[in-house]
């Protein structure tokens, strides 16, 4: 039995009771005359986003106020549920996207714009934003999760080098040990959407462990939980993060710790650790004042291929789409389709474009122009798997099941409980 309720946007009467504003969500005031919009923007995020809207504004006189959260998934259905849906949603998970389009509750994509969508984004972006034959979506931000950031100056300090192979990686974290530091830090908590973070994990290593192939058999649900290649994922995660000493605080912390907090030990004095996986979106939570870069405070890489020379990205991002049926809606989501929309938040750091001809001269931080080029260079890319599950596995038995794993419950009971999230979200 999961800890909250599973929900669906065909089966939404029973979604989570939510209040309007919880502690996890940001929010300003909504005169009836503004448009409402809604995503997972948070902190510097939402402060970015917000000035994204400005210039919508400025642009169009049509005024927009903004409400993050970081439990996208349930509020947004719950709100659904309630009657009181957002003029316009960013959808971080293309699967609930779709269920709510094929439920009626999402307003198609006006032709202009769309034949503007197909040739401005990649093939892959168009088809998870397609519902029927229909576009439904325009993809706003694209973020790179397959990261593992570090502080370079004590790496150089130390002779540690940046891995390039995972036996490379797990022979670096060995020696960290045995040096007497402690390699990851790792944190999972995020309110009703704790386990994300661990599903992120899963999802890169069974891309590392068996390709693009099995991962998509695996993402579109040919392929169970219960498979002995993804359970070999499962075990590899439990081997790098679960055992003694191999995680700042242990267990109890990779529950307790919130997602992008989790960093901030690494620069203490001396470092709580040396790694952390996470995505392009950390950058605007990272503590003040540090420098990045390989001479740096902090810089990245990517998480280590398992097979091969080349390492696959695990990407994810946000997908516009609009509830209400009215030009000042349909106004903004043209605006988020289109590259510019993203310049002021490429200037302030933090921002990847999903649009091919995105000035790359826009982007105002280093990392932001390496991982643009990164993205373009690369030979796999995939899109997070959760978030292209039904939302009853992906967001609902995956995160679940992490979290369980974490707290010490038995690996096969735990992949069974994830499965059983295909049978729970048949309506």
């Amino acid at each position: 039995m999961s800890r909250r309720a599973r929900v669906t946007a065909v089966s939404i009467v029973v979604a989570l009771v939510a209040v309007a504003c919880t502690p996890d969500t940001t929010e300003e005031a909504n005169p009836a005359s503004r448009l409402r919009v809604f995503s997972v923007y948070r902190g510097a995020d939402a402060e970015a986003f917000r000035s994204v809207l400005d210039e919508f504004t400025r642009e169009t006189g049509i005024e927009a106020s903004y409400v993050g959260t970081a439990a996208f998934a349930a509020r947004i259905q719950d709100r659904v549920r309630n009657g009181d849906p957002p003029d316009v949603a960013l959808f971080p998970q293309p699967a609930l996207l779709a269920e709510m389009a094929r439920a009626g509750f999402l307003v198609p994509i006006d032709d202009g714009v769309a034949a503007s969508i197909a040739d401005g984004y990649a093939d892959w972006a168009v088809d998870l934003a397609t519902v029927e034959g229909k576009l439904f979506g325009a993809w706003y931000k694209l973020s790179v999760n397959s990261l593992v950031w570090y502080p370079p100056q004590l790496f150089a300090a130390r002779g540690y080098e940046v891995p390039t192979t995972w036996n490379e990686l797990r022979a670096l974290t060995d020696q960290m040990v045995r040096d007497g530091y402690t390699p990851w830090c790792l944190g999972m908590e995020a309110f009703d959407a704790t386990g994300w973070v661990g599903t992120d994990w899963i999802e890169d290593l069974v891309l590392r462990l068996h390709g693009p192939d099995i991962y998509d058999q695996w993402t579109s649900g040919e392929i169970p939980f219960t498979d002995e290649r993804i359970r070999e994922a499962f075990a590899a995660f439990s081997e790098l993060a679960l055992q003694p000493g191999q995680v700042a605080g242990g267990r109890r912390a990779i529950l307790s710790v919130p997602v992008l907090d989790a960093i901030d030990p690494m620069f203490e004095e001396p470092p709580g650790c040396l790694l952390t996986r996470q995505g392009s979106f950390q950058q605007g939570e990272l503590p003040e004042g540090l420098t990045f870069g390989p001479n740096g405070d902090v810089d990245v890489f990517v998480l280590p291929p398992m097979q091969g020379t080349t390492a696959p990205l695990l990407a994810s991002g946000e997908i516009a789409a609009v509830f209400t049926d009215s030009e000042e809606a349909r106004a903004l989501l043209a605006f988020l389709a289109s590259p510019r929309s993203g310049e002021p938040w490429a200037a302030a750091g933090g921002y990847n474009s999903p649009h091919l001809s995105f000035d790359a001269t826009a982007y105002g931080t280093e990392l932001d122009r390496r991982l643009g080029e990164l993205v373009q260079s690369a030979e796999v890319v995939r899109f997070d798997g959760a978030d292209l599950m039904p939302p009853a596995v992906g967001t609902g038995t995956f995160w679940d099941g992490m979290v369980d794993l974490v707290a010490g419950a038995p690996l096969d009971r735990v992949l069974a409980e994830i499965q059983s999230g295909y049978s729970e979200g048949t309506p």
